[in-house]
């Protein structure tokens, strides 16, 4: 437990939405695996020419599936904390905190691992000793089998489309390049375990572990971070009645401790901000501007984007430094940091909360992986400056690791002075691109000379252009299902961008990391692999995880409204910006509407073309380019996706 230990690294962790359910300090989890099929893998460049395993990411729904073909559901659990008798469990129950509450325990609770010991292969426990107890079971595997069911009750509780991450980054970083964990993990003897427990009896003596004060705290934490405005009634009374029981001895400390302000948070955790404003102001007129207010007023304010992330994450680390204990503002704090593009304050906030015991296991997840994917700098350890200090950099930073490397030190073709500098205007054909800036993939590194744009393909390394016919197949167009006559076009279930599979047809090998794609099917790899580096980007500054839909297009667009409103697209970091986003766009449409693309010949990426079912041509990444530079002039991405759906639903009637 995070409260009652000092603060070890995280190597491997099992996240269920933003919360950790368990984690190992030592190596690989275990049973976790069982939720995965080696296709959720989520891949990430380490180097200029290394891809490793970071990790494997699914759906709740899908996690849930894969344990009932292997014979472990919730009934199962349900089944197996009745066998479990209240002597047994309380018995086993790590000291008076947790005994207190024995009656109300569940089989979330009862089999909760918390902590596995990769060497002894056990599983530590939260409200029981699970090593003691699955010691006690006369079972071969019987600590993963009893995690099976606690990862069963787990995934029932949320909602199906919820995110599950296994994280493995920390493992593979000292492996080799294409090494993958991932294993397979046999549970068919699951379905004994309540027959074992039943034949399980009490402990001589109950045990006694740690402080109780600091365990409480702890199973509290553990608590009311399963609390959630879409709960089940039967879940929020569960949740409520252990709260209640925890807490009645606890004193609430800390600035979200108001029981009205917790809900608050857990509303804007929900990613919804409706009423938030009205609630917060009948709040402050009765007690005032008190922390946990400001708090989550940046908070909301950052979800709707309605404000710079420069300015919310000045007002976050105030809260943050006035408080040590304030961990939540300090997580926020660092988030919203990188949304700004300022890496070394975010740095800042997450070295400390890395290193505090006190965190919680969720927040110094975030933290750790905060640190492992931006680089150390000496101002990493400065405080971030006051409100008054301007921005020293309207734009991002050049991205941590380019997917693509320069193509030599040239200095980039000269910018036509344009009136205009964008993508064409109308998505049935392509205009000359001699007026666009040749902006080059790679943004420029810090004193080094900018890399030159892109070589212009050659004609045979192009296939044959067909755009008034329907367009070739690479092998990469995506199954469509069929659908009844007025309906939508096609039942695409939107797949998790962080973890997107590669299209059919292709592989890690089709494109290497050093490679400039040069055909369609290069391109769909360039493209995934750009997005999925967003998406990671998307959860670590905001904590929204993107799926291939329209809500993801609606997400990116409020960012690139309130960051790049006015920026130049001459400026390369820009460019590259707004690539990484059309890369998005381009895969929502590939993968939910058929797209596929028919032209990434020319040398700026802005005028590859895509043909949409039926007879649409589309330049996805040039569009992005012009949401920018026209704003409210121009039609945004969500319409113009919404058009292209409709355009190919009618072509399926």
């Amino acid at each position: 437990m995070a409260s009652a230990s000092p603060a070890p690294r995280i190597i491997t962790s099992l996240r269920i939405g933003e919360r950790v359910v368990v984690r190992s300090d030592g190596g690989l989890l275990a049973t976790e695996y069982g939720l995965f099929d080696l296709g959720d893998i989520v891949l990430r460049a380490t180097d200029p020419v290394t891809v490793r395993e970071a990790g494997y990411m699914t759906t709740a729904r899908e996690a849930l599936e894969r344990l009932g073909q292997m014979g472990v559901t919730p009934a199962l659990a349900l089944e197996a904390a009745r066998a479990l008798g209240h002597k047994v469990a309380a018995s086993y129950a790590r000291g008076r905190a947790a005994r207190s509450v024995v009656g109300r325990l569940g089989p979330q609770e009862l089999f909760d691992g918390a902590l596995f010991d990769p060497a002894a292969r056990r599983y530590e426990g939260a409200w029981l000793d699970l090593r003691a107890l699955t010691g006690g079971l006369s079972m071969d595997s019987a600590p993963l089998f009893v995690q099976a069911l606690h990862l069963a009750a787990a995934l029932a509780e949320v909602e199906p489309t919820t995110t599950v991450h296994l994280s493995t980054a920390a493992v593979t970083r000292d492996r080799r390049p294409g090494e993958r964990t991932h294993l397979r993990v046999a549970l068919d003897g699951a379905r004994a375990v309540p027959d074992a427990l039943r034949k399980l009896t009490p402990l001589a003596r109950p045990l006694e572990q740690g402080s109780d004060g600091r365990l409480r705290d702890a199973l509290l934490a553990r608590v009311r971070e399963r609390m959630s405005p879409h709960n089940p009634a039967a879940l929020q009374s569960h949740l409520g009645a252990l709260e209640g029981a925890l807490s009645s001895k606890t004193m609430p400390i800390g600035p979200l401790a108001d029981p009205e302000l917790r809900a608050i948070e857990r509303t804007l955790a929900s990613g919804d901000v409706s009423g938030v404003d009205e609630r917060l102001d009948d709040l402050e007129r009765s007690r005032g501007r008190a922390p946990g207010i400001r708090y989550l007023r940046a908070r909301a304010a950052l979800l709707r984007g309605e404000e710079p992330p420069r300015s919310v994450a000045q007002a976050l680390s105030e809260l943050a430094s006035e408080d040590n204990g304030f961990h939540e503002a300090a997580l926020v704090a660092a988030r919203t940091w990188l949304a700004a593009g300022e890496d070394a304050h975010a740095r800042y906030f997450a070295h400390k909360l890395a290193e505090d015991p006190g965190a919680k296991d969720s927040e110094r997840m975030v933290a750790i992986e905060i640190l492992d994917t931006t680089a150390g700098t000496t101002h990493s350890n400065v405080p971030p400056p006051t409100r008054e200090t301007p921005p020293a950099d309207p734009y991002p930073p050049a991205p941590r690791l380019p997917l693509f490397p320069s193509l030599g030190d040239l200095p980039p073709p000269e910018v036509p002075p344009a009136a205009t500098t964008m993508p064409p205007a109308r998505e049935s054909a392509l205009p000359l691109h001699s007026a666009l800036p040749h902006a080059e993939w790679l943004p420029p590194k810090e004193g080094t000379p900018p890399p030159r744009a892109w070589p212009q393909p050659t004609a045979a390394s192009v296939p044959p252009q067909r755009p008034s016919a329907p367009p070739l197949d690479f092998g990469i167009t995506p199954k469509r299902a069929k659908a009844p006559k007025g309906t939508a076009s096609a039942f695409y279930q939107p797949e998790l961008v962080e973890a997107l599979a590669l299209p059919p047809g292709t592989d890690e090998s089709s494109l290497g990391v050093t490679e400039v794609p040069r055909s369609p099917a290069q391109a769909r790899v360039a493209m995934t692999r750009l997005a999925r580096d967003l998406a990671r980007d998307y959860r670590l500054w905001y904590g929204k995880t993107l799926r291939c839909n329209v809500l993801a297009i609606d997400a990116m667009q409020q960012h690139l409204t309130h960051r790049f409103a006015g920026a130049p697209l001459s400026d390369a970091r820009v460019a590259w910006e707004l690539r990484r986003h059309g890369a998005l766009l381009s895969e929502t449409i590939a993968r939910a509407l058929g797209g596929v693309w028919i032209d990434v010949a020319p040398s700026e990426p802005g005028y590859w073309a895509m043909l949409v079912p039926p007879a649409t041509r589309s330049c996805p990444i040039g569009r992005v380019y012009r949401f920018v530079a026209l704003g409210h002039r121009e039609k945004d991405l969500v319409g113009y996706y919404l058009d292209l759906e409709t355009r190919v639903r009618k072509g399926d009637d």
